[in-house]
């Protein structure tokens, strides 16, 4: 195994760097040999997910489950995943982040091969729980890893860019999704629910493939890494239980600031998020392919956004850039939920959807600056743990928000849940500038 330790004065005699678009280029060429590899990785894993999420439930339905099955095994997955967050978080600074990655996404790969290879629904459940547990490793393990891998002045635009590509990606593999099984239909003349299963086995082929940037990966320990650890008490080492998985948590009150910011953001996202196509079907009567081009449109300028999003950074400040892009997405809330009321019945989706782009756009613009500035403020050895919590209780928050917009849903009540989605948005929003405007300076 090769360990790089770079020495701390490595990089001190640099000539300040550049601004704007020369800048941004500059510092995307300064991106490590482990970072570039990672990237690749995002763009092979995430192309495969976007498939995935696609085209299993539908092959699920094909083979006569319904609905109700699809939303337990959903329900298993949110839980298993939730449970296994801060545990994997632990795993992850014991066993390094390449490890993390090759265990967690082998691990998904084998759990989805299982999958298509059953029909039995005990292991249908079964499976999916355990791979929620793989993609908690992979999800605890992509933060710290990049923060590790990046120095201060290039890691926004690491972050950035993962967004961007994961975006793009997974809005790709949802597109081949859409297409494939029907291709491989026609060409080789056999069922449906056969071409569902082909096209799931090419997938899980590119999964596995998408291990090998993974493995081509370099253990890298960084300086501020290798000062933590030689820092860390051996009492952390002795501690078992529950303890033992918060023994490397050394800011509680940072960790603390931001469950509460990004708890707030969960909690108003489950009323609507998951719900948005019921939302477009139900309360604007919108026809499914103008729901599909919605959300591609969607995830199109949230690609952008995250790519746009050094550039903001690098005009306002982190914690400003944050602040400002949440608080100018959150008119655009309101606009989707009062959309049925102030358009016609032919232009109400036109309204709906240009709203729900906005808001897709300004909100998640700040998601990789706001993932670099956490980064920066966690000690080294707690990045994971807490990446963990916050993925435990934002997983716990967006089902109960879920639940209960659901709820209203059902009612007949389609604006009340974006009431409440923006008023937790702009509660989150003004804690975090309270919390952290003073931090950056």
């Amino acid at each position: 195994m090769v360990l790089e330790l770079k020495p701390p004065t490595e990089r001190e005699e640099e000539p300040e760097h550049e601004r704007g678009l020369r800048g941004y280029w500059a510092n995307i060429r300064r991106f490590s040999r482990n970072a570039r590899l990672y990237l690749v990785h995002v763009v092979g894993m995430d192309l495969i997910h976007g498939t995935w999420e696609v085209l299993f439930n539908l092959y699920l339905l094909e083979l006569g489950f319904g609905i109700e099955f699809i939303g337990l095994r959903l329900a298993v997955m949110g839980v298993a995943g939730a449970v296994a967050s801060v545990p994997m978080g632990w795993l992850s600074d014991r066993i390094g982040r390449k490890a993390g990655f090759i265990l967690g996404d082998g691990g998904g790969a084998l759990m989805a091969l299982l999958q298509i290879l059953s029909v039995n629904p005990v292991v249908l459940l079964t499976a999916p729980a355990i791979s929620a547990m793989f993609g908690a490793l992979h999800h605890v393990t992509e933060s710290p890893f990049m923060a590790e891998n990046s120095e201060r002045r290039e890691r926004v635009h690491l972050f950035s860019v993962s967004d961007g590509l994961r975006t793009l990606s997974a809005m790709a593999g949802s597109l081949i999704a859409g297409f494939l099984p029907l291709w491989l239909a026609a060409e080789l003349s056999i069922e449906k629910v056969t071409a569902y299963r082909y096209a799931v086995f090419i997938g899980i082929s590119w999964w596995f493939l998408s291990l090998i940037p993974a493995l081509m990966l370099r253990q890298h320990v960084s300086q501020e890494v290798a000062e933590a650890r030689q820092e860390a008490t051996p009492e952390a080492a002795t501690r078992r239980g529950l303890r033992r998985l918060f023994a490397n948590v050394k800011n509680p009150v940072i960790i603390g600031k931001f469950l509460l910011v990004d708890g707030l953001l969960s909690l108003g996202a489950g009323f609507v998020l998951p719900l948005m196509n019921v939302f477009f079907k139900e309360g604007v009567h919108a026809q499914e392919h103008e729901i599909g081009l919605t959300f591609a449109g969607g995830s199109l300028f949230l690609a952008l956004g995250a790519f746009f999003a050094p550039f903001v950074a690098e005009r306002l400040g982190k914690v400003a850039s944050v602040f400002w892009t949440r608080l100018a997405a959150v008119p655009f809330i309101l606009l989707i939920g009062l959309a049925p009321e102030l358009a016609t019945p032919a232009t109400v989706m036109s309204l709906a959807g240009a709203a729900y782009i906005l808001r897709t756009t300004l909100f998640n613009l700040a998601n990789p600056v706001v993932e670099a500035f956490q980064m920066e403020l966690f000690h080294p050895l707690e990045r994971a743990t807490a990446t963990g919590l916050e993925a435990t209780l934002g997983r716990i928050l967006t089902a109960v928000g879920g639940f209960l917009g659901a709820q209203l849903m059902a009612l007949g009540d389609f604006r009340a849940p974006f009431f409440v989605m923006a008023a937790l948005y702009l509660a989150s929003t003004l804690l975090f500038w309270t919390f952290f405007r003073r931090v950056e300076r």
